[in-house]
């Protein structure tokens, strides 16, 4: 059951923001959010199901990534103009955790699916799956928060740069859905998480952590 996963995280999750002060409880409470949008994500696909007769394919690969995307980064818009200080960095940190946040609930459910049909008694299967979904909802979302960060810390607003990065994210995650339903195609599936983590690492210096933007 995922509400026993859920809220078997989130209450012990509670506890810790109760007793850490300062951003890393900022931190604690995004990795909060990112466990609940996968609830939320959860929620509105048991409503799609029963009223709507969609394509799955045209669901997992258009529809899914758009609307996981803009429910993971939502508090982070909060942020583009708030007066609290917070690091030069903190933003981008935080889109992360949530997206790992969300990867977590998200695991738990495919993998159980996959548990059924035998794939996921897999420790390989289990592994990469949880490798490549954490890295790939953690570095889009991310993504997303380097514009919001990078508006924060130069002091102006831009709609262009969050929904061209927005839309990016998106692009990406569904590219990562096509391949992973294609057969043959799957290793590079996993490749792309691997990308963009490496990309954001290095050649974005973690986000402006080093060169303060």
């Amino acid at each position: 059951m995922i509400e026993a996963v859920y809220f078997g995280t989130l209450i012990p999750l509670l506890f810790l923001v109760i007793v850490i002060k300062g951003e890393h409880r900022n931190l604690i409470l995004f990795f909060t959010w990112g466990l609940t949008s996968a609830i939320i994500v959860y929620l509105i696909n048991l409503l799609i199901d029963r009223y709507f007769l969609l394509d799955q394919t045209i669901f997992l690969t258009q529809i899914i990534p758009v609307m996981e995307e803009l429910i993971k980064i939502f508090p982070l818009l909060f942020l583009v103009k708030g007066r609290r200080k917070i690091g030069k960095s903190s933003i981008v940190i935080y889109a992360m955790a949530s997206g790992i946040g969300f990867s977590i609930l998200e695991n738990y459910l495919y993998l159980t699916i996959s548990a059924s049909s035998g794939l996921g008694d897999s420790l390989l299967f289990i592994i990469t799956r949880s490798l490549t979904a954490c890295l790939l909802h953690g570095t889009m979302t991310a993504l997303i928060g380097y514009s919001i960060q990078l508006m924060r810390n130069r002091g102006f607003f831009s709609y262009g740069l969050l929904a061209g990065l927005f839309l990016f994210s998106a692009s990406i995650h569904s590219l990562y859905n096509i391949l992973g339903l294609t057969d043959g195609w799957q290793v590079y599936g996993i490749l792309i998480p691997l990308l963009m983590f490496m990309a954001e690492y290095y050649l974005l210096n973690l986000f402006g952590r080093k060169r303060g933007t």
